[in-house]
């Protein structure tokens, strides 16, 4: 059965490596494999005419550091989104993921179809992969498949599958995944061990530097090699605690040299391991986090009101009645959980894959606000909740029923699950075909998010409705006065609208929130253009170049600075330079043109009142 030790830690046969020879694979093993992959494709073949979204047009479309291959080696030296703000702190630690967006870029350009069809493949390559983990720790064809298709079609992965930019969750949980198998085909090959050791824990190295949350890989290997012992041990039922200890931490530890590694570098790049991103309170951060847990847990079994923002208020230590519930509802599903554990290793094991990725979750500053709980933070935790359904589905009615009863019951439990998460997930997948809906369907989950409103708004502007954008603004204002973005983009509009009080009022207020972010002090300079005042105007239009040198527009707007102060040499610099930039720019072309015209005339007068 699932809970033997020996069948968990030594099982020989069957797949025999995620690159093994498919000689050596059985045909229901293919079999069941390719069905992964073709019901996972069918639930997501309708994302292939999705258009980009959310954060696609800036870090696919606009994103200057996937243009060229000479951007590369600056991947290892920066964070994701240092190019929109050189001086910004980020988190985001990320050359793998940079070079994903490289290749993509390569092969799809800005054509929606390419990237959406990259992600669909890798979390149907997931999905077999899971099914391939499965085989290993629950011994049951069946039950492996029915972990695999529930990964496959939970529709928690809708953000991460339909969304061409929620390809880094599939691509590191696929590292994690490869790795982890390769750690086990090293247990169980002595004469090849090494080999699938080195390619473990090169492929760990991809994937913790690819996303943050691959670093949970030495702790599921630590987990899992203190429940199953080692590969080489005859009676592990008789081992002391202290023995499986030494087990896990050799088998972890060049697992953790690795990840030593990655944070060195981290460091090195971030200048900390982490920056808070919302200062919250301890307090108020340990009081949020059963209500975070408890939601995420909801999302996990009962999928419904999906959407790509939530409603989930930071929780005052004093509010008892908030904490207590789910509190108490974590508590009971981690108590049954360990009671699970404690009569199956097959369970621990799959508990494992669903705790301790939950784990980088707990650090509530390190997110946005507004951005605490999300769909695709669970990816890689689901793979333990996808095991966890598989073994219990195999064990249902196993005490009770016959056979025939057994399998009766089984198949029609297995065939109403899949069903309705297949459902499930065709309809969410409708919320991200573009903007518009997805930031509807965020409005009518989430009314209170002040990030879904203020992308709302985000659309009106971006089609010159800058009035209809004006009152959403002014409701996350309402709501939240330092919410640097939409005081901005309120800034913005009333500059678009032709009104420079309001517009500068608004602009000043963003840079008092947040002096780092360099479009405040371009549009400040562009009202005090408006208003006259081009000595304001060109110093902070300076301050805008100094923390974003090659922002597009910016020696475009201090070249017109200059042009109006009669500063003709110097302004013709700033559209040069705008054009090195930005080759295609054709407004600064024909500002060189008329400056040059200009400096032509002053030259030829000043040559013939020398003649006379």
């Amino acid at each position: 059965m699932a809970n033997d030790v020996q069948s968990l830690g030594k099982r020989q046969g069957g797949w025999q490596g995620l690159w093994g020879n498919v000689r050596e694979l059985g045909c229901r093993d293919l079999t069941l494999s390719i069905s992964l992959l073709l019901i996972t494709i069918l639930c997501y073949i309708r994302t292939l005419s999705f258009e980009f979204v959310f954060d696609d047009e800036i870090l696919i479309v606009n994103n200057p550091l996937i243009l060229s291959a000479r951007s590369i080696p600056g991947y290892f030296t920066q964070h994701l989104v240092q190019f929109l703000n050189p001086y910004a702190p980020g988190n985001y630690y990320r050359p793998v993921q940079l070079l994903w967006l490289w290749v993509n870029r390569m092969l799809s350009g800005t054509n929606p179809l390419g990237w959406h069809l990259s992600v669909v493949t890798l979390h149907a390559l997931d999905a077999v992969c899971v099914y391939l983990l499965a085989r290993q720790i629950l011994q049951q064809k069946p039950a492996a498949w029915l972990a695999g298709a529930v990964f496959a079609l939970h529709p928690i992965h809708v953000e991460s599958a339909a969304w061409a930019m929620g390809f880094i969750d599939p691509l590191f949980t696929l590292l994690v995944l490869a790795s982890f198998l390769c750690y086990l085909e090293a247990r169980q090959r002595p004469a090849q061990r090494v080999l699938w050791w080195v390619a473990s824990l090169l492929i760990y190295a991809l994937a913790a530097f690819a996303k943050e949350p691959a670093l949970a890989l030495p702790l599921l290997i630590f987990a899992h090699a203190v429940i199953v012992g080692s590969p080489t041990e005859t009676a592990p039922q008789v081992w002391t605690r202290m023995a499986r200890l030494r087990v896990g931490l050799a088998a972890a530890a060049p697992y953790l040299a690795v990840t030593a590694v990655y944070l060195a570098a981290r460091v090195a790049v971030l200048r900390a391991l982490s920056h808070a991103v919302t200062p919250l309170p301890l307090g108020t951060a340990l009081a949020t986090l059963p209500s975070v847990l408890w939601r995420y847990l909801k999302l996990l079994l009962w999928p419904v009101g999906l959407s790509a923002f939530y409603d989930v208020p930071y929780v005052q230590p004093a509010e008892a009645s908030t904490i207590l519930l789910p509190a108490a509802g974590v508590a009971a599903v981690a108590a049954g959980l360990w009671i699970w554990s404690r009569r199956s290793r097959a369970a621990a094991v799959a508990a494992s894959w669903f705790a301790l990725p939950l784990l980088v979750l707990l650090n509530l500053r390190a997110f946005p606000e507004d951005e605490i709980v999300h769909d695709r933070y669970l990816y890689l935790a689901s793979v333990g909740f996808a095991l966890l359904l598989g073994l219990a589905w195999e064990s249902l009615g196993s005490a009770r029923l016959h056979f025939p009863a057994r399998g009766i019951a089984r198949a029609a439990v297995a065939t109403a699950l899949v069903t309705t998460m297949a459902a499930a997930t065709i309809y969410y997948n409708r919320f991200w075909a573009n903007n518009q809906a997805l930031y509807a369907r965020g409005i009518a989950i989430a009314p209170n998010n002040n990030l879904v409103t203020n992308n709302l708004a985000g659309l009106y502007v971006a089609r010159g409705e800058y009035a209809a954008a004006i009152p959403l603004y002014e409701r996350v204002i309402a709501r939240n006065s330092n919410f640097w973005l939409s005081t901005f983009n309120l800034g913005y509009c009333f500059y678009r609208l032709g009104r420079p009080e309001e517009a500068e009022c608004y602009l000043r207020r963003a840079i008092a929130i947040n002096a780092t972010l360099p479009d405040s002090y371009l549009y400040l300079g562009l009202v005090c253009l408006q208003t006259g005042r081009v000595e304001e105007a060109e110093t902070n239009l300076r301050r805008a170049l100094a923390l974003r040198p090659d922002g597009r527009g910016y020696h475009f707007a201090l070249g017109m600075g200059l042009k109006l102060r009669g500063a003709l040499a110097e302004a013709r610099r700033e559209f040069q330079l705008e054009l090195v930039n930005y080759p295609g720019e054709a407004a600064a072309r024909q500002q060189i043109a008329e400056i040059e015209t200009r400096l032509n005339s002053t030259q030829s007068a000043g040559g013939l009142k020398q003649a006379q």
